[in-house]
């Protein structure tokens, strides 16, 4: 695994955090999801 840090504006992290919660999931795993399905594409 690979550690990467990034800057976000504020109002992205709270959509995404937002997005986590609802698909009950962390935030990591969230963005992690995000990030492979896109890459398959």
């Amino acid at each position: 695994m690979v550690n990467i840090n990034i800057e976000i504006p504020n109002e992205l992290h709270k959509k995404i955090k937002l997005e986590s919660v609802k698909n009950d999931t962390t935030l990591k795993d969230y963005i992690i999801n995000i990030l492979d399905k896109n890459a398959k594409k």
